[in-house]
């Protein structure tokens, strides 16, 4: 989280029933910051079922990552390989940064980036605002939009200007 004197700390646990209730207290918290935020770290949960290679098996606790949505918070693409973790029989992606979308209207070029791994399971990530080279844009759209007077309108101009 960033404030105006700086960056805020939330430390995150390893319980899985407190990583819970942290969930909840953050979407309680999201509707009043009003400033570009992120959270970053291992996260012991895989978000989709592509992320897990070598094991196909389908996680309750995936359920949970729904909070990615409740707080309209970016994945941002994984640069260099699809795991951040390994124990040589399955690959799986636990590390990840998730930001505000906010951010990408300051940071349009942010990715993570897989470093390579040196004494852990785990490969280290970066935050990188490099960009991805010819590589994939995030795209994000809520139906909601269509009913704000005038979106429609505002996207017909957009487009008619390519």
């Amino acid at each position: 989280m960033m404030s105006g004197s700086g960056p805020s700390w939330v430390i995150t646990v390893k319980i899985q029933r407190e990583m819970s209730f942290l969930w909840e207290e953050l979407v309680g918290l999201y509707s009043l910051w009003d400033v570009p935020w992120s959270m970053c770290g291992d996260f012991n949960i895989t978000q989709l079922l592509s992320e897990r290679l070598g094991d196909s098996s389908f996680s309750s606790a995936m359920e949970e990552f729904e909070f990615i949505f409740d707080l309209d918070l970016l994945n941002l693409p994984l640069v260099v390989g699809v795991s951040t973790w390994s124990n040589s029989q399955s690959w799986l992606r636990l590390d990840r940064f998730l930001v505000s979308s906010s951010w990408e209207v300051h940071y349009p070029e942010l990715c993570q980036k897989r470093l390579p791994r040196v004494c852990s399971d785990h490969f280290p990530i970066l935050l990188d605002n490099g960009g991805i080279n010819g590589g994939w844009r995030y795209f994000k759209f809520k139906n909601v939009w269509l009913e704000v007077d005038g979106f429609v309108d505002k996207v017909r101009s957009w487009w008619s200007s390519y």
